[in-house]
């Protein structure tokens, strides 16, 4: 009977060690093993665990392993001593019992608390399990070149878009982040996935003014509008040139030059494709200080404008305005302001 007990005990026992790394292996969170590593909490520990989750299938191997080992062979002793004690028609009753102990003590409880205490327990889990990657390597090594033959070239990545989106909405739900992070990480992710024609002002609503207009009827033309940088061009509106600053606008005109043209103050703009990345352009601007990008279609026509204002906007997720602005809508501005400069020539 004690022989019997001490079976039955040490595979229940095995077997809810084996749930338990198990479920706390599947849920720590990589971005917590990351903190405790930097802050150095637990820094050795989440050093092997991070190792783990990163080659996750070998103590995997080595719980399944032990798992099987455990209730194998503690099923079979078990049958035969129980036999021995209560006779062979009560084996089958013991079956049944000792099977649906293994199934909510070894298996659902302890995947339940490794799932829901993972926090806790991985600092715990995390030495048996690293052990037993030495003690079993020679057994997990055969058995995962085995696997590999069926799972070569089907490797996925490790972390999806749709895991750190999730990832987000969980951390914002638990009041990890605040809900302006949350929003700040989405709109990142959505700019990636972007491209400049999805935020440009379009050609037939571009502010622009004639390269041989003097700075004082420039001066003009855009008192009042906010803008601080204007498109030139030569002839065809298409035929962007540059651009001026309106702040040298003024300066040339307090300098007693209201008749230089604005030919004479342009300064250089980019070009871009219209199907770049808006988040490669937004770095780019900021690599190269640019704050203006004339858009180009698949012909070398130009499809629009861009600005840094109009990438950081649709990053935050809310129009920029300053205390000069009158309007949210920069860009509804610009046309309006387009269509009226039309219908007055």
């Amino acid at each position: 009977m004690l022989m019997l007990a001490t079976i039955v005990v040490a595979t229940v026992v095995v077997s809810f060690f084996a749930s338990t790394c198990e479920a706390v292996l599947y849920s720590t969170r990589i971005g917590t093993l990351e903190a405790c590593k930097a802050a150095g909490s637990d820094a050795k520990a989440a050093e092997y665990f991070l190792a783990m989750k990163k080659k996750i299938a070998v103590p995997i191997g080595c719980i399944l392993i032990v798992n099987t080992i455990a209730n194998t062979a503690g099923a079979t002793m078990a049958g035969f001593y129980a036999a021995d004690v209560f006779g062979g028609s009560m084996v089958t009753l013991f079956s049944v019992v000792f099977t649906l102990l293994i199934l909510f003590i070894g298996e659902i409880m302890p995947k339940t608390l490794g799932a829901v205490y993972w926090r806790s327990l991985w600092p715990v889990v995390v030495w048996p399990l690293h052990g037993l990657r030495y003690a079993l390597f020679p057994a997990v090594f055969v058995t995962q070149k085995f696997a590999n033959l069926f799972i070569r070239g089907q490797r996925q990545p490790h972390i999806t878009t749709e895991e750190i989106l999730a990832a987000v909405r969980i951390g914002a739900s638990e009041g990890e982040i605040t809900a302006g992070e949350s929003e700040l990480v989405h709109n990142i992710i959505e700019l990636e996935s972007k491209a400049v024609r999805d935020i440009m002002t379009p050609r037939t609503v571009i502010f622009s003014l004639e390269a041989n207009m003097t700075v004082e009827e420039a001066l003009e033309a855009v008192n009042g509008m906010g803008f601080t940088r204007i498109p030139i061009y030569e002839g065809d509106r298409e035929n962007i040139l540059g651009y001026v600053m309106v702040h040298d606008l003024y300066s040339a005109k307090a300098l007693s030059h209201p008749h230089r043209t604005l030919k004479s103050l342009a300064r250089n703009i980019s070009f871009t494709p219209a199907t770049t990345n808006a988040l490669v352009l937004l770095t780019q601007f900021l690599k190269y200080r640019r704050h203006i990008s004339v858009v180009i279609d698949e012909y070398g026509g130009v499809a629009g404008l861009v600005t840094l204002e109009d990438l950081i906007e649709t990053l935050l997720g809310r129009e920029i305005v300053d205390e000069t602005d009158r309007e949210i809508d920069l860009q509804e501005r610009a046309r309006r302001l387009c269509s009226q400069n039309s219908s007055s020539s």
